[in-house]
């Protein structure tokens, strides 16, 4: 019998991994595969082996675990790759596939685009990564969101690569050539990350810069699409 597995990246945030659920909920409706469920890869419960777990309990032989991550960075690279193998050897006798995250999807770019409104540059914010082919990618994000558009598009990362986003709103809070800022957070979930995204932005309120902050990308129809379509490729 055939399962999803969802896989969430987790957050120590009661609204984020309420969020994350009410996601996989969506997703799960629209899909006709017996066995779904959702797990995480840390900070929150159940675990991936966990999921495998529920997953086997209830009668799969094979299942498909989807990363459900934006870019394809260590996590899903390296740390995801490394639990579902642990689950392999509990599990011998069933299949398990591995998906893939998101990635550069010219669909996400245009649901985007089509969200901006009245906006003279937009900030592009993305979690961060060390990953170089992570960081490519988004920046060939933040390049198509250019195009599409036709404004200046600044990327910047919460973390672990630059610029950072603190420094390019301190940076346009001062230019005299942008006056309203569309701010994207390249995120699937609310979250401590876009409180601090929030939070970063009301102390800019004295400045004669407008910063507009945008939903995360999970409010987006188009993930379903997407992953109804890797579930499709995998049947």
């Amino acid at each position: 019998m055939e399962a999803v597995l969802y896989i969430c990246h987790g957050s120590r945030s009661k609204e984020g991994q309420k969020e994350a659920i009410a996601f996989v909920e969506r997703l799960s409706s629209s899909i006709s595969i017996p066995i779904q469920h959702i797990c995480f890869l840390e900070l929150c419960e159940p675990d991936i082996a966990t999921g495998v777990e529920r997953c086997v309990r209830d009668g799969a032989t094979t299942i498909l675990a989807i990363p459900l991550l934006l870019l394809a960075a260590n996590h899903a690279k390296h740390d995801i790759p490394y639990e579902l193998e642990k689950a392999k050897k509990m599990f011998p006798h069933v299949t398990i596939t591995y998906g893939k995250p998101f990635g550069v999807q010219h669909d996400i770019i245009s649901a985007l685009s089509a969200m901006i409104e009245h906006a003279d540059a937009i900030m592009l914010v993305g979690r961060g990564s060390s990953d170089t082919e992570a960081q490519a990618d988004f920046q060939q994000i933040a390049y198509l969101l250019q195009n599409e558009t036709n404004i200046p598009v600044y990327p910047c990362y919460l973390a672990a690569a630059s610029p950072s986003f603190s420094d390019v709103v301190t940076s346009l809070s001062k230019t005299a050539n942008h006056k309203r800022v569309a701010v994207v957070p390249y995120i699937l979930f609310f979250g401590q990350l876009l409180d601090y995204i929030h939070k970063t932005l009301q102390a800019q309120q004295a400045s004669d810069v407008s910063f507009t902050l945008y939903p995360p990308v999970r409010t987006y129809d188009v993930l379903d699409h997407l992953v109804e379509q890797q579930v499709k490729e995998w049947g």
